[in-house]
C-alpha cells in the first residue's frame, strides 16, 4: 500500500472526462444514478457516510473522499426493482491515466439492482486506480455486484469496498482480479440485521510477477446472519499472492453462520502463495468454518486430456477453466463472461499480463 500512496503523491490528479455510466432505459422515478460530485450529491452523501460509515474511516478511505476524480450516487427507493443490470465503465488511457472513485449506493427497503463495475486500460499506458465503493442494503433489499479488474501490467489497482446489511437485506459480490502489476483488493460487509446476506464468490489469476493483495471479512452482528466467501485462484511465473478471509462473529449474533473456502492452482515452482484464514467469535451459538488448499493441477485430469490430443498447456487452460466457469457464470452479461473467459485464456497462454 505504501508504494501505491506514494505514486499517488507523484501524479496530477485531474477530473476523469469519460462518460462511463452506461444505462440506455428510463429509470423508475425516484432513483438518481448520476455522476459523484462535491456539492450536487452533497444531501445524498451526507445521508448516508455521515452516521453509517464513519466507523470504517481510515487513511485509504479519506484520501479517497477527499481527492476523488469520479465515481457514482445511486439511490434505488423503497420496493423499486430494477431489473436491467447498470454498466459502470472506467477505461483508463493517455488523456485519463487516473481513476480515483468513490462509489455510494443507498437500496431502499424492499429494493433490487444489480451493478456491473468494469476497469481497464488501453495500450501500455501506466494507469492507476484507487477506489472506495459504500454500500448501504436496507431491509429486504437486494443487491448484486459485479467487479471486474483487468488493466494491463503497467498499471497498479487497489480497491476498497464497504457494505452493511440491515434485516433480511443481501449483497451477492462477484470479483474478478485478472489485471494490473499490483492489485489490492479489500471487502467488508456488516451484517447488522437480523436474517441479513453476504455472499463474495472470487476469481484470481496472478502472472508474470504480479502481486496480489486479498482481504474479505464477514463481520457478523445481526442475529441469524449468513455469510459465505468461495475464492478461486491461478498462480503462475513469478506471481505472489496473499488472501485473509476473515469470519467475525460479535456478540448478539447468535444462531449465525459463516463460511470461507479459498482453492488456488499452483502453476509454476517459483510462485508464491499464502493464506490466512481468520475465525473470530464472541458468540457461543454459531457456526463458522473455513478452508484454504493450494496445489499443483491433478496429474490424471492432465493425462486423461494429453491422452486426448492436447498439448500439456491446452491442457492447463481446460482445467482452469472449468475451476473458473462455475463463478463467471453467475456474470449477468454473456457477453462479460465470453470478456472474462478470453481474457483468461489470453495470460494463460502468453504467460503475460
Amino acid at each position: 500500500m505504501k508504494m501505491i500512496n506514494s505514486k499517488v503523491r507523484s501524479i496530477n490528479v485531474v477530473d476523469y472526462k469519460k462518460d462511463y455510466i452506461k444505462f440506455d432505459t428510463k429509470l423508475p422515478e425516484g432513483v438518481i444514478l448520476e455522476k459523484i460530485n462535491k456539492s450536487k450529491n452533497e444531501i445524498v452523501m451526507d445521508y448516508l457516510i455521515v452516521k453509517e460509515f464513519e466507523k470504517t474511516k481510515n487513511e485509504f478511505t479519506t484520501f479517497i473522499e477527499e481527492s476523488y476524480n469520479t465515481g457514482i450516487v445511486y439511490y434505488i427507493p423503497r420496493n423499486i426493482k430494477i431489473d436491467k443490470p447498470i454498466k459502470i465503465e472506467f477505461n483508463m488511457d493517455e488523456e485519463n491515466p487516473v481513476v480515483i472513485n468513490q462509489n455510494i449506493i443507498v437500496a431502499e427497503e424492499g429494493s433490487e439492482t444489480t451493478i456491473i463495475m468494469d476497469y481497464t486500460s488501453c495500450g501500455e499506458v501506466e494507469a492507476f486506480h484507487k477506489g472506495i465503493t459504500k454500500i448501504f442494503a436496507k431491509e429486504n433489499a437486494k443487491i448484486n455486484i459485479i467487479k471486474i479488474q483487468r488493466m494491463n501490467d503497467k498499471s497498479q489497482s487497489s480497491d476498497y469496498n464497504i457494505a452493511y446489511v440491515k434485516s433480511n437485506g443481501k449483497i451477492n459480490w462477484i470479483t474478478v482480479e485478472l489485471g494490473s502489476c499490483i492489485a489490492n483488493s479489500n471487502y467488508s460487509n456488516y451484517l447488522e440485521g437480523e436474517a441479513s446476506k453476504a455472499y463474495l464468490s472470487s476469481i484470481y489469476l496472478g502472472n508474470g510477477n504480479k502481486k496480489i493483495d486479498l482481504e474479505y471479512s464477514m463481520i457478523h452482528e445481526g442475529p441469524m446472519s449468513i455469510s459465505n466467501i468461495e475464492s478461486k485462484g491461478v498462480l503462475m511465473n513469478h506471481a505472489k499472492k496473499i488472501f485473509k478471509g476473515n469470519l467475525d462473529f460479535k456478540k448478539g449474533a447468535r444462531l449465525s453462520k459463516g463460511k470461507e473456502e479459498e482453492y488456488v492452482i499452483l502453476l509454476d515452482p517459483t510462485v508464491k502463495s499464502e493464506s490466512i484464514p481468520a475465525l473470530l467469535c464472541h458468540e457461543d451459538d454459531v457456526e463458522g468454518e473455513h478452508a484454504a488448499s493450494a496445489g499443483q493441477i491433478n496429474e490424471n485430469k492432465l493425462f486423461y486430456l494429453m491422452s486426448r490430443g492436447l498439448e500439456e498447456k491446452e491442457a492447463k487452460k481446460l482445467i482452469v477453466e472449468a475451476s473458473f466457469k462455475p463463478i463467471i457464470d453467475r456474470i449477468p452479461f454473456e457477453d462479460y463472461q465470453k470478456i472474462v473467459l478470453d481474457e483468461v485464456e489470453r495470460r494463460l497462454i502468453d504467460g503475460k499480463n
